[in-house]
Formats: structure tokens, sequence, C-alpha cells
């Protein structure tokens, strides 16, 4: 699973509001190999979790370079595609707590669940 947010883009000239936002992953970096593409809508079009379904079954957990971007839609007009830097898989950021509250922050790689 993958969670990709839309962190800030700029918006100059538009004539109206973010009300989704097209997502695409992919496990190479031209976009050849396309393995997930979803879209949000209104107050959650700034992320997605993605699956990432594995071809015959089951799901991706371990890659080494994942590939994402993402068009911004606003009304009927659309951007062109945003891309984000490569994320490792195996090294995911962690957040521990308990009774809802954060004890700790950490990442995969530190706490040995690679």
């Amino acid at each position: 699973m993958a969670k990709l947010v839309l962190n800030d883009f700029m918006d100059i000239g538009t004539k109206g509001y973010h009300t989704a936002t097209t997502w695409q992953a992919s496990t190479t970096p031209d976009f050849v190999d396309i393995i997930e593409e979803k879209t949000t809508y209104g107050s959650e079009a700034g992320y997605a979790h993605l699956q990432l379904p594995k071809p015959g079954g089951g799901y991706y957990a371990d890659l080494d370079n994942l590939y994402a971007r993402c068009k911004v839609h606003i009304l009927d007009d659309v951007s062109e595609w945003f891309y984000m830097d490569p994320v490792n898989q195996n090294i995911q950021d962690v957040t521990i707590t308990k009774n809802f509250e954060i004890i700790r922050e950490t990442t995969s790689e530190a706490i040995g669940l690679q």
C-alpha cells in the first residue's frame, strides 16, 4: 500500500477550485508499467491510498523504486502531470501509537521491518 499526498501546487489564473486529482503509480520512471490509477474527489482530492496490485495477484510492498505522478483537476481544466520523486517502500515512515496518541515516529528500516 502507498499513500500519495499532494502537498502544494501553484494555482495561477484558474477559474475554480481543486475538485479532483488523478494519480498513477508505476514500477518504471517512464510510466510504461502503471500498476494503479485512481482519481480522488472533493475533500479527498489532495491524497490517495493505493493498494498497488501485482499482476497475477497479491500486492507490492517491497519496491525499491515506486514512481508516482498526478494531474490536478480544477473544474473542467486539467493540469499536466506532476511527477513525484521515487520512493523506496522498504524504508517507510512508521508512527507508533498507543490509545490514539503518538508514542514515536521512525522508519520501518530503523525498527527492522524490512
